[in-house]
């Protein structure tokens, strides 16, 4: 149950990041044949980080908050991710 509540508060974190960051929720759409996740890829990244930073409703909270920010930092800057 104790689980279920870190894993939760992360993705509130990145729900309320979503909404301070956009001013809106963007929904999943399908885009050209690919699927786009919208607020539903934050909430899944911001319960995993929130999960794994620490054990605490509020640490679990702050990141999921900071969770996607951090992950979209380190896709720009990892060779692996670039276009070519």
């Amino acid at each position: 149950m104790e689980d279920l509540i870190i894993i939760l508060a992360g993705a509130a974190g990145a729900l309320v990041k979503d909404i301070v960051q956009d001013g809106s929720l963007v929904l999943p759409e399908k885009k050209d044949g690919k699927i786009v996740l919208g607020f539903i890829g934050g909430l899944l990244i911001g319960a995993f980080v929130g999960y794994v930073v620490d054990g605490q409703p509020l640490t679990a909270a702050m990141g999921g908050f900071t969770g996607s920010s951090l992950l979209a930092k380190l896709a720009q800057s990892s060779e692996i991710f670039k276009k070519e």
